[in-house]
C-alpha cells in the first residue's frame, strides 16, 4: 500500500479506531521488559569519615542556607530601587524585602540567609579604571559587587537602619546572615576605613585577565600588608557593630591562602566574641583541583569551607544538562575523581557546601528544558527537582538554596542559551538568574503559582525539616553502595542513625534488593521510609525497593529517636 493510501485508510478508520490505535502503539512502547532487580551484597565504595561534616565535626555542617539577591529578590519599599542590573530584572529589590520574606523562609526550615552585597557602591558615579577613562556602569553598580565603601551601607537597598532591623529580626526567628564579601577586587578610590587603611592596587596585568584598563576597578594586591588589614577591618566591623553570622567570599580565590588563613583565624575570634557562628564559605569556580589549591594543606589550612561546583555539574548533567551542554551522564557520574571522588584529596578540614544554583548560573528550572526534559506542564520538570531535592537533603555538609528554587522557578521565555548579543537583550547564562520570582506567602498568592510548585515547596519544607533532626543527614559518614546509568544509593550512618538514600534518574522501572551483608549485616527491621515516592519491603535477606521512574526516598533502617518524621 502507498503511503498515500496507507494514509487515506487510516482517516476512513475514523477518530475512535485511531484514538484505539494510538493506546495499542503506547502500550507496545510501554511493555518494554522491566530491568532485572540489581542485588546490593557489598558497597561499592569505602565509608567516608573523615572530612567534619563526614564526622559530625562541625556546627557549619547543619547550616541550610537560602540565599538571596537583593536587588532581584523582594521589593519592600520603593524608597529604595537598584540604579540597574544584569539579567532580565525587574531590580527593584531591597533590604526590607529580605526582612519581609523571614517568616517565609524560616517557615521553609532554612536556618541561614546569604544576602549578596549590601556595601556602598557608588551608585552612578564612574569606575576607578588604570586608563583613567570614567565609565559609568549602572548594571555592574547594581549588582553590588563592586564596592566602593566597605563600611556604608549602599542607598540603593536601604539603610544602616535597614541592615540592623534585618539581622535582628532574623536573629529572633533563628536565622543566621550571612553577608557576602567581595575582598579581592572594588570599584577603585576605595573609601578609607574607621582607621584610615586603604587596599593596595595590584600592577600584574595577569589578575586583571591581562586587560587592566578595561576592567571595571581593581584587584586587590595582598602582597601589600595593608590590603590584609583592611578586610580584616571589614570583616570584623559587621561582626562587632552589627552582630552577621559569617561570610560569604566571592571569587576567593584573589586572596591568597596565607592571607586568608589570617582573615578566616581573625573572623573566628571576633565571632567568637560576639558569640556568633563565624562561618566562611568561598566561591571557587572550576575544578577540584582549584578548589583544593585554595582549601589550603593540613598543615597549612586557609579556605575552610568552598561550594561544590563540581558535585553540582555532575548532578545537573544527570538530571538535566550542563550550562556547557553536557548532559545525559549516568548516575555513576557523582563518584568520578572530578566530582564527590575528589573529596578524598582534599584536606581534613573541607567543609563543601552544595547548591543547585545561584545568581551566576542558569535556573535548574531551565536546564531541564534546555536538556528536553520537559517543562513546568511535565510531571518529569518536578520530578527531576525532587530527585535533586532529596540529594541535597543527605549530603554531608551545609546546602544552599537560591531563591525560587522552592517552587521550581524558569525564565519565562527562555531556556535555550543565547549565543549573539546576549547582553544585549539580558539573557545571558551567568546572569539570566537574576529575575523577580513569585514567591507566595512573600509578595505572590498561593493562586499565582501553580499547584505543583505549591507541592514542590512542601516537599522541600519536609526533606529540611528531616534534615533538621537527623544529624546522620547533615554530618554522618557516607558509604557509597551502589550505582550505575540509572540508580543512585547511599548509606548515611552517625552512631545508631541510620539511613539509605536512593534515587532513580532513569524513566523504567527499577527494583534493589539490598542485603545485610551490604550494611555489615546491620538490623533491618522496622526499615522505614521518611520521604519519598518508593515503596520499601522487608525481607528475610534485607530490604526490596521498587523505584518507579524519576522516582527517589530516604529510608531509616535503624531505630533512633533523632530520626523520629517531624
Amino acid at each position: 500500500m502507498g503511503s498515500r493510501a496507507w494514509i487515506d485508510w487510516l482517516r476512513r478508520l475514523g477518530p475512535v479506531v485511531l484514538a484505539g490505535l494510538a493506546l495499542g502503539f503506547a502500550t507496545l512502547a510501554s511493555a518494554r521488559p522491566a530491568p532485572e532487580p540489581i542485588v546490593i551484597s557489598k558497597p561499592m565504595g569505602q565509608t567516608e569519615t573523615r572530612l567534619p561534616c563526614n564526622r559530625n565535626g562541625s556546627p557549619f555542617c547543619e547550616l541550610r542556607l537560602y540565599q538571596v539577591l537583593v536587588g532581584t529578590f523582594v521589593d519592600g519599599t520603593p524608597d529604595h530601587n537598584p540604579i540597574g542590573g544584569y539579567g532580565p530584572g525587574p531590580h527593584t529589590g531591597d533590604i526590607k524585602g529580605v526582612i519581609q520574606a523571614l517568616d517565609t523562609i524560616k517557615a521553609m526550615g532554612f536556618n541561614a540567609v546569604w544576602i549578596t552585597p549590601i556595601f556602598d557602591s557608588a551608585a552612578g558615579s564612574p569606575q576607578h579604571r588604570h586608563s583613567g577613562e570614567k565609565v559609568v556602569n549602572p548594571r555592574l553598580d547594581g549588582t553590588g559587587y563592586y564596592p566602593r565603601d566597605y563600611f556604608k551601607v549602599d542607598p540603593q537597598y536601604g539603610t544602616a537602619q535597614d541592615v540592623r532591623d534585618l539581622i535582628a529580626a532574623a536573629h529572633q526567628r533563628d536565622l543566621k546572615i550571612i553577608f557576602d564579601g567581595v575582598f579581592g577586587h572594588h570599584k577603585g578610590n576605595v573609601t578609607p576605613s574607621p582607621s584610615g587603611l586603604v587596599p593596595a592596587a595590584s600592577k600584574r596585568p595577569a589578575d586583571y585577565f591581562n586587560s587592566p584598563e578595561t576592567y571595571p576597578g581593581e584587584v586587590v594586591d595582598f602582597a601589600n600588608p595593608k590590603s590584609l588589614a583592611f578586610y580584616d577591618e571589614v570583616a570584623r566591623y559587621w561582626i562587632d557593630v552589627y552582630g552577621i553570622d559569617g561570610w560569604r567570599l566571592d571569587q576567593a580565590y584573589q586572596v591568597p591562602n596565607r592571607p586568608m588563613a589570617k582573615l578566616v583565624k581573625s573572623i573566628a575570634q571576633s565571632s567568637k566574641d560576639q558569640g556568633k557562628l563565624g562561618y566562611v564559605v568561598g566561591e571557587i569556580w572550576g575544578t577540584a583541583d582549584r578548589i583544593r589549591a585554595s582549601l589550603g594543606t593540613n598543615e597549612e589550612p586557609a579556605l575552610p569551607s568552598a561550594f561544590d561546583f563540581p558535585a553540582r555539574y555532575a548532578l545537573v548533567q544527570i538530571l538535566a544538562t550542563g550550562e556547557d551542554g553536557t548532559k545525559g551522564k549516568p548516575a555513576t557520574t557523582l563518584q568520578e575523581s572530578w566530582a564527590m571522588g575528589a573529596h578524598a584529596s582534599y584536606p581534613d578540614h573541607a567543609i563543601m557546601n552544595l547548591m543547585l544554583g545561584n545568581h551566576d548560573l542558569v535556573r535548574f528550572g531551565d536546564l531541564i528544558q534546555r536538556a528536553g526534559k520537559g517543562g513546568p506542564n511535565a510531571e518529569s520538570y518536578w520530578a527531576r527537582h525532587r530527585l535533586a531535592f532529596t540529594f541535597m537533603a543527605a549530603w554531608s555538609g551545609p546546602i544552599t538554596t537560591y531563591y525560587g528554587e522552592e517552587v521550581g522557578a524558569e525564565v519565562a521565555g527562555f531556556s535555550m542559551r543565547v549565543s549573539q548579543n546576549c547582553g544585549e537583550v539580558q539573557k545571558c547564562d551567568d546572569h539570566i538568574a537574576r529575575n523577580m520570582i513569585k514567591l507566595p506567602g512573600i509578595n505572590a498568592n498561593n493562586t499565582d503559582v501553580l499547584p505543583k510548585a505549591l507541592a514542590l515547596r512542601a516537599y522541600l519544607t519536609e526533606l529540611l525539616a528531616l534534615r533538621k533532626v537527623s544529624p546522620a543527614l547533615y554530618a554522618g559518614s557516607r558509604t557509597h553502595l551502589y550505582s550505575d546509568r540509572h540508580v543512585y544509593v547511599d548509606l548515611k550512618s552517625l552512631g545508631a542513625e541510620k539511613f539509605v538514600f536512593v534515587m532513580n534518574v532513569s524513566d523504567l522501572h527499577q527494583t534493589i534488593r539490598l542485603s545485610k551483608s551490604a550494611l555489615s549485616d546491620e538490623d533491618m527491621r522496622e526499615a522505614r521510609l521518611m520521604i519519598g515516592d518508593i515503596k520499601v519491603r522487608e525481607t528475610a535477606a534485607g530490604l526490596e525497593m521498587d523505584l518507579p521512574p524519576l522516582s527517589t526516598g530516604i529510608v531509616r533502617i535503624q531505630n533512633s529517636e533523632a530520626a523520629a518524621r517531624p
